[in-house]
C-alpha cells in the first residue's frame, strides 16, 4: 500500500457475528478531491469507494464508521462546514484523535448544559427545512434538547416540517421519538421512509439493501416499511 494511503479504521458490523466481512475507512493524501474511502472485503472480493469528507460522513455511512471506529470524522466533517472551505487530507489527518475506540453500543448524547440559543438555531432550521444545517446540529443533541424537540412534534404538521424532524432525531433512541418515527413511515419523501425503517429496526445495513443503481429503490423501500408496518400491526 503506498506511503500515501493511510488506513483509519477496520471494524465489522454488529450484526456480523461470524465476522466474515471486514470493513475498511482509509485517508487518501493524494486524492484530495475524494480522500476518504470507504470498502468492505469478504473472501476474497472487495468493494470499495472514495469519497469527500461530507459524503463520507453522511447518515448511510454511519454505521460502517462506528464499526471502524471512525465516527470522530463526523465532527471534523461539522467543522469543515463551519469553515465554509474543504479540508485538505492533511488537516483532517491533523484531526484525528490520538486514541480511537470503536464505539459498541448506540449513540449516547453528550450531557451538557443547554444553550438556548440551540434550541433557537434548531427550531428555525427545522421550520426553513434547512437539512444541511440539520445535519451540522444533530452533533449537539443532549438528551434535554431531544425531549423539547420531540414534545414540539405535532401529528398534523406538514410532511416537509416532519420530515425536517426525522433528519434532526435520527440518531435518537429515547421513547419520546419513536411515536415520530412510527409517523415517517408514511412520509412522501423516500429518503425519509428508508432511514426510519434502518433506525426503528437498529440495522443501518438495510439503506444499502433498499438500494439500486446508485439510488433508493422505491419498491424495496415500501416492502420494508410493510414489513414493519405487519409487524406492529
Amino acid at each position: 500500500m503506498p506511503a500515501t494511503t493511510i488506513a483509519l479504521g477496520f471494524g465489522h458490523l454488529p450484526q456480523d457475528h461470524a465476522q466474515n466481512t471486514v470493513l475498511d475507512v482509509h485517508l487518501h493524501l493524494d486524492h484530495p478531491a475524494t480522500p476518504i474511502s470507504l470498502g468492505e472485503r469478504s473472501g476474497s472480493q472487495s468493494t470499495g469507494a472514495g469519497f469527500t469528507l461530507q459524503e463520507a460522513t453522511e447518515y448511510r455511512m454511519e454505521e460502517h464508521l462506528r464499526a471502524c471506529g471512525c465516527y470522530w470524522l463526523r465532527q471534523v466533517a461539522v467543522e469543515e462546514r463551519l469553515s465554509g472551505r474543504v479540508f485538505t487530507p492533511e488537516e483532517i489527518l491533523q484531526r484525528r484523535p490520538e486514541v480511537v475506540t470503536p464505539p459498541l453500543t448506540p449513540k449516547v448524547t453528550a450531557q451538557r448544559p443547554t444553550d438556548p440559543a440551540v434550541l433557537l438555531k434548531i427550531r428555525a432550521a427545522i421550520s426553513a427545512q434547512d437539512f444541511e444545517e440539520i445535519e451540522g446540529l444533530r452533533d449537539v443533541l443532549n438528551d434535554e434538547i431531544v425531549r423539547q424537540i420531540a414534545s414540539e412534534w405535532r401529528a398534523e404538521l406538514r410532511w416537509e416540517v416532519k420530515d425536517a424532524y426525522a433528519a434532526l432525531l435520527l440518531d435518537q433512541t429515547a421513547d419520546c421519538v419513536r411515536p415520530l418515527f412510527q409517523d415517517a413511515l408514511r412520509s412522501p419523501t423516500l429518503e425519509s421512509r428508508a432511514y426510519v425503517v434502518c433506525m426503528l429496526t437498529k440495522d443501518f445495513g438495510r439503506f444499502e439493501a433498499m438500494m439500486f443503481h446508485g439510488g433508493l429503490d422505491a419498491a424495496k423501500v415500501d416492502a420494508a416499511v410493510r414489513s414493519l408496518s405487519s409487524l406492529k400491526s
